[in-house]
């Protein structure tokens, strides 16, 4: 049940990693503004709790939720960061290698979490895939750059983040420790209000000019509205399937199916690119199709060994 979960978490993050950066490039969205309207959205969630959500026991456990929601949203600002400096065909794949690293590091120190000999090598063919499909060939860079290196702390923030809500899906039911996390993660965005990108926008006089630049930059009014609606929703409904997914399976393996997700990304750039270059375009030489070809094969092959 968690592999399906994850399987089909992972492609709908793909679909909106796109979204993400069409909408970053696009729109010109600073990355702070970009996680304040990522995360401050999510308050909402609050409204739940009369419905059968438990309050946390102990200082310790509301800690725990704290440091899921604020290292979720942290990374999140790192990933943007990273998109912003970098293709997403290649920065997403380093963020996917990243957090199962850690992930399973944090696991054995803290979490004392067993794994057999088959899916400790399942993950170090996810991750090593991962790792050939992020370095990066192209009239901007060689190899790593500065936007590598938010993706190496984006991927250590979404491990802390994972490691740390499995401690509360352990002790709690799964709606209880998704809606103390994320409500967080909405804390983190008022937090955000501080920053210059973020007051600037939304108190300067010139604001409402600034929020039609994000929300009408696109061929049309409807279609960028309709574009950042489908964004968020997405966005949620796959970060449900994960986070469930954590709860009922083993965080390191769930994680390490994130290599998943960047196969389908790079399918997806290839398409968009082939088909409708003037939207979204990404270049690739001969040697990056083979170099991706390899990796994808790499991390088919790391899935067969969990199945």
């Amino acid at each position: 049940m968690w592999l399906i979960l994850s399987i089909v978490g992972y492609i709908i993050l793909a679909v909106v990693s796109i979204m993400d950066k069409y909408l970053l490039s696009q729109a010109k969205v600073k990355p702070a503004l970009y996680t304040f309207y990522s995360s401050v959205f999510v308050l909402p969630i609050l409204l739940a709790v009369p419905f059968g959500v438990s309050f946390l026991n102990s200082p310790f456990d509301w800690c725990m939720a704290l440091l899921s929601g604020v290292t979720f949203a942290l990374a999140m600002w790192a990933m943007f960061l990273g998109l912003e400096k970098s293709e997403v065909s290649h920065i997403g794949p380093l963020i996917g290698a990243a957090t199962p690293f850690f992930v399973v590091l944090f696991s054995r120190l803290f979490m004392t979490e067993i794994l057999s000999s088959r899916q400790f090598l399942a993950i170090i063919f996810l991750i090593v895939g991962s790792l050939v499909i992020s370095f990066e060939k192209s009239k901007k860079y060689s190899g790593w750059h500065l936007g590598m290196l938010w993706g190496v702390l984006s991927g250590l923030l979404f491990a802390i983040s994972h490691v740390s809500v499995k401690y509360l899906y352990a002790h709690y039911d799964f709606l209880s420790g998704f809606v103390w996390t994320r409500a967080a993660i909405g804390l983190m965005g008022i937090f955000l209000l501080c920053h210059p990108a973020v007051y600037q926008t939304l108190f300067f006089p010139k604001f409402i000019d600034k929020i039609k630049n994000i929300f009408f930059s696109a061929t049309s009014p409807s279609d960028s509205i309709f574009l950042v609606g489908v964004d968020k929703i997405l966005s949620v409904i796959g970060i449900i399937l994960i986070q469930y997914a954590i709860s009922i399976g083993s965080v390191s393996l769930v994680n390490a199916l994130n290599g998943l997700q960047y196969v389908f990304l790079i399918i997806l750039v290839l398409v968009l690119s082939r088909f409708w270059p003037k939207k979204f375009k990404e270049d690739y030489s001969k040697g990056e199709l083979f170099q991706e070809i390899i990796a994808s094969a790499i991390i088919v092959f790391g899935l067969f060994l969990l199945v």
